[in-house]
């Protein structure tokens, strides 16, 4: 006898339920299995494989391209690697070859009142007296004509250009002096002496006082010119930084004299150039300047003459002793008024007469303006130079200076 066992439906249904639901549990962790390694390998591919490298992209321009307010546009292309990675690719737009770049003029008012930047800041200041020019300077100018500068020329009139003597004296030399200064400072008054071979560059006018043999050696003709009546002229136009009326403040020793937009405004110094005499030491004249009582035949001569018109302003300064005893100081000049930006010409005088040492100091007022600070003895204004760089001198304070404010306005040479 044999036994045969069949199942139930109800167990063959439920046999079919468990079979399909096995089969969907199997599908779904394949599924989830292949997603899941998918997600790796593409987590494996960004951590492991470097980011596209930028791209440096060069475009040449031509020499005399105008400049343009769009990028070139890129015809001509050359692609290299960058040397890092970075997060997100970086354009460099550079120069595919080495020319001339123009640049678009961007016209920026100067300030009245600039910051001043310290001797040899991006300047090359040398010793301090020249300009920015980066050579070895005296106190007299650079040899090397650049920056913003006026040019001096040096004349010795005890010899002709062929160096035969002129035998001219003192005497001679005022008179000399007084003419070319009042009559229009006529070169050709001074081709019949001799000339320097080689000019200086000057950006400002501040010779504390030192051995007037300095002068030739300056100009390289130390050999050939004793130092004594000798004169050197500095000639060029500067453009006004601001608009207003100022006065040039100063003196030479022995002559310092500037001409202004072709007008005489300052000549002040151990000697007059323009009345031809000696004026320091001498109390009648030094009263008729200031304007005291008495010597109306002297201050009718300065009327005359129309620079140092009575009554002159004097200033002096507890650091400059021998000028306030022997020309009471520093004087100011004739007033005169500039527009802002135009263009003025200007010549200035440097001389020394008899020999043996000479001095400057050119500053400049501007008429109306309080000074930024005063002399604590003598209550006298402390001015800025007159100056067409933003270098200064630095002189030695424990010797005899006259004291200048190292901020002040730059008078632009224009060539």
């Amino acid at each position: 006898m044999s036994l045969h066992i069949e199942p139930t439906e109800d167990a063959v249904e439920t046999l079919r339920k468990e079979r399909r639901k096995n089969y969907i549990a199997a599908l779904a962790t394949s599924i989830l299995s292949v997603v899941l390694a998918g997600a790796i390998l593409y987590s494996l591919t960004i951590i492991i494989a470097p980011p596209e490298e930028p791209k440096v992209v060069g475009y040449i321009t031509p020499d005399d391209a105008p400049p343009s307010d769009t990028p070139p546009p890129p015809e001509v292309q050359r692609e290299t690697s960058s040397s890092s990675h970075a997060e997100t690719p970086v354009k460099v737009v550079v120069a595919a070859a080495a020319a001339p770049v123009s640049l678009p003029k961007i016209d920026i008012d100067p300030p009245d009142e600039p910051v001043m930047l310290e001797e040899g800041t991006a300047l090359g200041m040398g010793d301090g007296f020249g300009p920015d020019l980066g050579d070895a300077t005296s106190a007299f100018g650079t040899s090397k004509p650049s920056g913003s500068t006026l040019v001096g020329t040096f004349y010795d009139t005890k010899q002709t250009p062929g160096g035969r003597p002129t035998n001219m004296n003192m005497n001679q030399y005022r008179e000399f002096l007084s003419r070319f200064v009042n009559k229009g400072w006529n070169e050709s008054e001074l081709n019949r002496f001799y000339k320097a071979p080689q000019q200086l560059y000057a950006a400002q006018f501040y010779i504390p006082r030192t051995p007037a043999k300095d002068a030739p050696k300056a100009y390289g003709c130390d050999d050939k010119v004793k130092p004594s009546q000798w004169l050197a002229i500095y000639r060029g136009k500067v453009r006004a930084p601001k608009s207003g009326t100022f006065r040039f403040v100063g003196l030479g020793d022995d002559y310092l004299v500037v001409r202004f937009n072709k007008q005489n405004v300052f000549d002040y110094g151990w000697e007059s150039a323009s009345l031809g005499k000696m004026t320091a030491n001498n109390a009648k004249w030094l009263d008729a300047m200031e304007g005291k009582p008495g010597n109306d035949d002297l201050k009718k001569e300065l009327r005359e003459v129309g620079i140092n018109v009575p009554p002159v302003t004097f200033y002096k300064y507890s650091s400059s002793g021998h000028w306030n005893n022997t020309m009471r100081g520093v004087a100011a000049g004739k007033q005169f008024t500039v527009e802002q930006g135009k263009v003025y010409p200007i010549e200035i005088l440097v001389s020394e007469g008899p020999g043996g040492e000479f001095g400057m100091t050119l500053l400049l007022e501007e008429v109306g303006m309080a000074p930024m600070s005063k002399d604590p003895k003598t209550g006298a204004p402390i001015l800025p130079l007159f100056r067409t760089n933003y270098g200064v001198p630095k002189p030695d304070k424990n010797k005899e200076h006259v004291p200048f404010d190292e901020i002040g306005i730059v008078w632009e040479s224009i060539k």
